[in-house]
């Protein structure tokens, strides 16, 4: 009674005081904020004056050319902006509201005559605004596409893999790999806030963007085209992410989401390992399930111990095989808070901050099935093997990000900080499996119990310093970047099932353990990236136009370690082919613990060849040169070189060290040519370089239990080079509204593909040399062409759509060259993402449809004689619906993948040169299917400003 009577007190006290401080903020002054830039340049204009006419309120634009205005009464009111040389600008209807943001940016055109003569333009806060944004998209220096956070809030999307689905010809594999232009994820690079990000994968050259949620993200932008002062290691895309900044106002803002999925949720069919850890429900391991000491202390000599200390150390590992079975999932359910503030100081000095954490925890089960035919034979119709594949996850999500910025004079310093944590848990099933060859196929039914834990930190801190009356722009950055994945204590078994006997376990002989059939498996990958860099932009006149010349560089230093124990149960007396039957008490929870072990003589042994570690370390020396010439008022070209040496070394047990060592200088130019003020001409040209990564240089053999392949690396890789070339047109018609159409070329020199060996083996190797031709078309248009005044002005629709041709040249068996009309590994052949949106008039009620479909995705090389793997293509129909119940409360109701068609690869048996599956010749070899979901989210925002 008590307890009750102590929660319902302290119910009504909380409400008290969220109502007094929402009453008290009833009438707080507001603010405006907004960027000013040059209408023909696109740049930012530091040092304008911003006013508000008929009172005293005024300030100047920052390093970054943003001003605030702070305690506004409530009101409309005329902005006065003027920047020596530009023409001053007056802007009415600009409303602002009690307690909130009132955001405007605004370009100004140079002065036609003398700089001292005054010339004032007027216009409206809706006019301005879409000028503004004409400003910033048609006079970008490179080939580019993006998204901003307005766009982010608008969409279904949860994580920043989501987001990028949504970027003009970009696709995401496996839920979290960006392709762009049809290229795998290694031929892009990442940035997050001008620092490297480290590659999350231990086998490839890749970024897992799922980590990182959307509602952290203040823009992205994709370069596809190359300039001195951007990383030379793409030919796809690079990646720009940009987290939050320091907010305008204070910010109190608090999200809460339920989620349900039509495989899970509140259905009886989940299966759980037991037991857990102490922190799993934040998302670490608590070293439970961490190797034993007994073993851990005699790592290097455990395979020459004798058999009874193996037996001895063998029943130190836990009896963990226990399963809770029939549970019943409650949705998914996920909490943000974020908060910050910025406090103007003396002489419109600001600091501020931003800090934001979230938490999510899911349950979600993919059903499926695996087919094992053999590459080589084309024609077959029965695989070698095949079983029914159910997986249940178990994740937690925690992260967190952390920013600082002191804006001072005509200098920023920032500290900017993120952090993401994800662990699952997955208990894979597997049913109904059969292995063939023989007149009896023979029956078996197996489990895998695997933790994953995936984390990223970044910390960057950076400056921006404006100096002298020239403008000289110094950008310097010094940052640090942690990526890990830990899996400990993997569990696989294997257990089979003959027709009216016991089922059993086989065990293999001491000499040959296999722990992709009976064992346990753990393994660990750290990777720290170090890095600094500097920039310095000198403007100038010539031709009677602005110029920059820009030089910088940067060194940059990863090290990486990664440790692997691969155990298999085998026969204590050496021998193998011995089974242990489930029998006479013998069960799933029980044959694994310390009396079944030595009753039974099984021992742990260590496969040497799936056990290597390896370390390596990097180091890139990067310095560039650049021009940006305007020699015309329509006319714009941004020229210059790169120059990037790289040293990479790794070193692995009983390996010879490989040592790769290149120094590569990369020229690149961006051409811009202003038809009208609404339409551009680009072109522009670069190299490139991509460089192989430490796991595909490792000369050891890795079982992927997930994939169910073996990974061969290769020491004998060479970096590849490429050489792009680009045409577009771009037509802006209106603030918001794009077209354009692009043409591209691509020449690789041995790109690195990952191929299929027989067997269920994957290894990689250099082809000879690769071109792509490609064609891209983005339009976003808002319908009032249809009816101008109506309900259509409320709609804007979008399409984007990519094709892409691919011819390769191989290399045979006796490394002789022939061609191959497919595409590059891990390519597609076209890309199709399209969009309608709405929002009403008063912009408190939204909707969105989107759609989205690759074409067939090269998804493994196969060598001569060899079939090639592809991905099925796929349509994603994802909708979304939000509704403002107040002006600080938000509802939204999000469906993704509405069609829930089934993830499908398949091998090529047909025609080499043709892609498209044709059922009857080509075969199934893997199907996942993971359902349709939805997600209700409540989001509140306490944020006030003062």
């Amino acid at each position: 009674m008590k307890k009750n009577i102590s929660t319902v007190t302290a119910s009504i006290s909380f409400l008290i005081v969220f109502l007094a401080n929402t009453l008290s903020y009833a009438q707080t002054p507001g603010r405006i904020a907004g960027k000013i830039l040059d209408k023909k340049t696109g740049e930012t204009l530091i040092g304008s004056t911003v006013s508000i006419q008929g009172a005293a309120k005024a300030t100047a634009t920052n390093v970054e050319g943003r001003y605030l205005l702070t305690g506004i009464a409530p009101g409309k009111y005329t902005l006065l902006i003027s920047y020596i040389g530009y023409q001053t600008k007056e802007i009415s209807e600009v409303e602002v509201k009690s307690g909130e943001v009132t955001t405007l940016d605004a370009a100004l055109g140079e002065s036609a005559g003398t700089a001292l003569k005054e010339v004032k333009i007027t216009g409206t806060f809706r006019r301005e605004s879409v000028s503004a944004l004409y400003a910033q998209q048609k006079n970008s220096v490179q080939i580019s596409d993006g998204i901003s956070a307005d766009v982010i809030k608008k969409s279904p999307d949860r994580n920043t893999s989501d987001v990028l689905k949504r970027v003009s010809g970009t696709s995401v594999q496996d839920g979290k790999f960006v392709i762009v232009r049809g290229l795998s994820e290694r031929y892009n690079s990442n940035l997050l806030n001008n620092a490297q990000l480290p590659s999350s994968e231990p086998d490839k050259k890749a970024f897992a963007f799922d980590i990182i949620p959307s509602s952290l993200i203040d823009n992205i932008v994709i370069y596809k085209s190359g300039s001195p002062d951007l990383p030379g290691d793409f030919s796809g895309g690079l990646i720009k992410t940009n987290t939050r900044d320091i907010p305008d106002s204070r910010i109190l803002d608090v999200s809460v989401n339920a989620g349900y999925n039509s495989k899970t949720t509140f259905k009886n069919n989940f299966i759980s390992p037991q037991p857990h850890g102490s922190y799993d429900f934040l998302g670490f391991d608590d070293g439970s399930r961490d190797l034993p000491t007994a073993y851990a202390n005699r790592t290097k000599s455990y395979t020459n111990l004798p058999d009874d200390q193996k037996l001895a150390i063998t029943q130190k590992f836990p009896n963990n095989y226990s399963v809770e079975t029939g549970k019943t999932s409650l949705p998914n359910i996920g909490f943000q808070f974020t908060t910050g503030n910025s406090k103007t100081l003396k002489n419109d000095n600001r600091l501020g901050y931003n800090f934001s954490l979230n938490y999510a925890t899911s349950h979600n089960v993919t059903e499926g099935n695996r087919i094992g035919y053999n590459p080589g034979s084309a024609g077959l119709t029965t695989p070698n093997y095949s079983y029914d594949r159910n997986d249940f996850a178990n994740a937690k999500r925690l992260g967190g990000l952390l920013n600082f910025a002191y804006i001072f004079g005509k200098s920023k310093i920032a500290f900017r900080n993120l952090y993401n944590n994800d662990f699952t848990i997955d208990y894979e099933q597997t049913s109904n499996g059969l292995i063939y060859g023989t007149q009896t196929p023979t029956s078996y039914r197996g489990y895998s119990i695997e933790t994953t834990q995936n984390g990223l930190y970044s910390s960057v801190l950076e400056g921006k310093h404006n100096i002298g009356t020239r403008n000289i722009i110094i950008d310097w950055n010094l940052s640090y970047g942690l990526s890990y994945r830990n899996q400990p204590d993997q569990r696989i078994v294997t257990v089979y099932t003959p027709a009216n006997q016991p089922e059993y376990i086989s065990l293999s002989s001491q000499n040959s353990p296999k722990p992709n059939d009976l064992g346990r498996v753990y393994s660990s990958l750290t990777e720290n990236i170090y890095g600094g860099s500097a920039d310095i932009t000198y403007p100038f006149k010539w031709l009677g136009q602005s110029q920059k010349l820009k030089a910088g560089g940067l060194v940059n230093y990863r090290d990486r370690s990664f440790t692997i124990d691969a155990l298999g149960y085998t026969d204590a007396n050496g021998f193998g082919n011995r089974s242990v039957a489930f029998a006479n008490g013998i069960t799933n929870d029980n044959i694994f613990s310390p009396e079944s072990i030595k009753t039974n003589g099984l021992v742990l042994n260590k496969l040497d060849q799936s056990s290597t570690n390896y370390d390596g370390t990097a180091n890139l020396d990067a310095g560039y040169l650049m021009l940006d010439n305007k020699f015309t008022d329509k006319l714009h070209l941004s020229w210059g070189a790169r120059m990037e040496r790289y040293n990479q070394i790794l070193n692995a047990p009983g390996k010879k060290e490989v040592n790769l060592d290149n120094t590569d200088v990369l020229p690149s130019a961006n051409l811009t040519y202003n038809l009208t003020e609404k339409v551009n001409l680009r072109a522009s040209f670069f190299d490139a370089v991509n460089r192989p990564e430490f796991r595909e240089l490792a000369d050891f053999r890795y079982f992927d239990y997930q994939s169910n392949y073996t990974i061969i690396g290769n020491p004998l890789l060479r970096r590849s080079t490429s050489s792009n070339a680009d045409v577009r047109f771009e037509y802006f018609p209106s603030g918001g509204e794009v077209l354009s159409v692009s043409g591209f070329y691509k020449k690789f020199i041995d790109p690195i593909e990952q191929i299929q060996l027989d067997n269920d083996q994957l290894s990689y190797q250099n082809a000879v040399n690769a071109k792509d031709i490609g064609v891209e078309f983005e339009l976003r248009k808002n319908l009032n062409f249809i009816s101008d005044g109506s309900i259509f002005k409320n709609f804007t629709f979008y399409v984007n759509a990519s094709y892409i041709n691919a011819k390769v040249t191989l290399r045979d068996i006796n490394n002789q060259p022939y061609s191959a009309s497919t595409p590059l590994q891990g390519q597609s052949p076209y890309l199709i993402n399209s969009g309608l949106y709405y929002t009403n008039n008063k912009g408190d009620f939204s909707f969105n449809v989107l759609y989205n479909r690759i074409g067939e995705r090269l998804k493994y090389r196969g060598v001569q004689g060899s079939v090639d793997t592809y991905e099925k293509p796929r349509d994603v129909i994802d909708f979304q619906i939000s509704k403002k119940l107040t002006t600080r409360a938000e509802l939204k109701l999000t469906l993704s993948d509405l069609l829930a068609q089934t993830s499908a690869y398949y091998f090529n048996y047909g025609n080499a040169n043709r892609t498209v599956y044709t059922a009857g010749e080509d075969k199934i070899i893997q199907n996942r299917y993971t359902g349709t979901s939805a997600v209700l989210s409540f989001r509140y925002n306490f944020g006030l400003a003062k």
